[in-house]
């Protein structure tokens, strides 16, 4: 990879994190990447300061949304033998010709999606609602 690929990838890391601190999200650029390996691009941690997401970044002309997905869930699987417990996010940003538009998402597996709906809907953390058993609740008002 060129320098000048690099500094577009870490340019869109850089962005990545700020637009979600805008947004109030704890969001930080994982610099120790180079040194560790595969551990995430930018990692979201929650007001206890536990990682709660390993986000991978992808910004290029042909993205491919399974590599990014693969590449977040190894590095996720590396926070998970440390004793974390993040889910992977890939969040890919396709470049355009000029004239068209720039397209972004985010992407994450099902089941993660399903978990955050439900943290939002019901307002619990969505560890305790992984703790509890997903499946095993028919009433969320159940977790109290």
């Amino acid at each position: 990879m060129g320098k000048s690929q690099r500094d577009k990838g870490h340019n869109w890391e850089r962005e990545v994190s700020r637009r979600m601190r805008e947004f109030g999200v704890d969001a930080r650029r994982n610099i120790t990447e180079a040194q560790l390996g595969n551990t995430g691009d930018v990692h979201v941690y929650n007001s206890n300061a536990e990682m709660i997401a390993c986000i991978q970044c992808k910004n290029m002309k042909s993205p491919s949304i399974w590599k990014a997905m693969t590449e977040a869930i190894a590095s996720c699987d590396i926070h998970r033998r440390l004793g974390e417990e993040p889910f992977p996010v890939s969040v890919v940003k396709r470049t355009a010709k000029p004239g068209n538009p720039v397209e972004e998402y985010a992407v994450l597996r099902f089941e993660d999606f399903c978990n955050l709906i439900v943290s939002y809907k019901f307002g619990e953390p969505i560890r305790r609602y992984m703790e509890m058993g997903a499946g095993n609740i028919d009433n969320p008002g159940d977790m109290n």
